[in-house]
C-alpha cells in the first residue's frame, strides 16, 4: 500500500515545492493542502489528480510503485489531451500507426 502523503512530500521535495507555490500551481486552497502536510489528511482523487498535474505526474505515475514519476514535458501534456479526446476507433488507429513508427526506427 503507498503512503499517499509520503509519496507526495517526496515529489514536492523533488520539485522544491513549497506547500504554498503547490497551492497556487493546483488551483487549490493553502489550507487544503495544509491538511493534508500538516494534519496528515489524505486528499480526495480530485484534490490528487490536481497536485499530480501540478507537479507533472499523471494519477497512473503517483500509484506506480515500480518506476520514478518523471514530470510530463509540455508538448507530452498537449499531445496527451489531445488523443484523449479521440474516439476510440481513432485511438486504436493511432496506436497502429504509432507501433509502426517506432518498429521503422528501429530498423
Amino acid at each position: 500500500m503507498i503512503d499517499v502523503i509520503g509519496r507526495l512530500n517526496a515529489l514536492r521535495g523533488e520539485r522544491k515545492l513549497s506547500v504554498y507555490r503547490l497551492a497556487e500551481l493546483s488551483g487549490l486552497n493553502q489550507s487544503t493542502l495544509a491538511n493534508t502536510f500538516s494534519r496528515g489528511v489524505v486528499p480526495s482523487v480530485v484534490n490528487l489528480d490536481a497536485m499530480c498535474q501540478a507537479m507533472g505526474v499523471t494519477l497512473a505515475q503517483f500509484f506506480s510503485e515500480n518506476e520514478r514519476a518523471e514530470p510530463l514535458t509540455e508538448e507530452e501534456r498537449a499531445f496527451l489531451e489531445l488523443y484523449r479526446k479521440l474516439t476510440p476507433d481513432i485511438k486504436a488507429a493511432f496506436l497502429q500507426m504509432a507501433n509502426a513508427c517506432q518498429k521503422s526506427t528501429l530498423l
